[in-house]
């Protein structure tokens, strides 16, 4: 007996998954150097060197990693801090966050604080950054971590004036050799992949 074919019916076509939006993150302190950025993100996308008013940079806490205080912002008027722009994928910023500590309730080590920032064709970008939760005693940074941030300062090209405020920034000697990984962020950096 020969089989019958018959015309499969029409399928309407499958509706694609709406992509998640992009964020604008403005990065500062150690997240501008690119040997930083680049374990947790890859490549991000650069969108633009920008300035945020009404901040300056402080140090609070402290890492073991660097023997030092930890980076934030803090407001005050008058000041203005540099940093870059990073366009990051919706997968970006969740991996980014992770490492961070970012926690949306505020209950992690950093949490997003929305800002405005103007890049240096006087464009206003709505971005957030990483704020610190708990400020503890500010400290100093280290020399290496003033250092390495300053590293990524200048690879990023930020403006002469931003970086003679880091320069100026005090600093002391770490009191061992720094920085120093832990097993869990070594362990956790093999894993990544650039397949973002």
């Amino acid at each position: 007996m020969t089989p019958t074919l018959t015309t499969p019916l029409p399928t309407a076509p499958r509706a694609k998954p709406a992509r998640r939006p992009t964020t604008l993150l403005f990065a500062y302190g150690a997240t501008l150097n690119p040997e930083h950025i680049m374990v947790r993100l890859c490549q991000p996308k650069i969108r633009a060197i920008a300035r945020l008013p009404d901040y300056r940079l402080g140090f609070h806490g402290h890492s073991e990693v660097w023997d030092s205080g930890l980076e934030t912002l803090v407001d005050e008027p008058g000041a203005e801090v540099w940093g870059v722009v990073y366009e990051l994928s919706a997968t970006e910023l969740d991996r980014f966050d992770a490492w961070q500590g970012v926690k949306l309730d505020g209950g992690g080590s950093y949490f997003h604080y929305p800002v405005e920032v103007i890049d240096a064709s006087g464009q206003v970008l709505d971005a957030l950054f990483h704020r610190k939760t708990e400020m503890g005693p500010q400290q100093p940074p280290s020399r290496d971590y003033r250092d390495f941030i300053l590293a990524g300062a200048r690879t990023r090209g930020l403006p002469a004036q931003a970086m003679t405020a880091l320069e100026a920034c005090p600093s002391v000697q770490a009191r061992y050799p720094v920085p120093k990984m832990n097993t869990d962020i070594k362990a956790l950096a093999s894993k990544l992949s650039c397949a973002c």
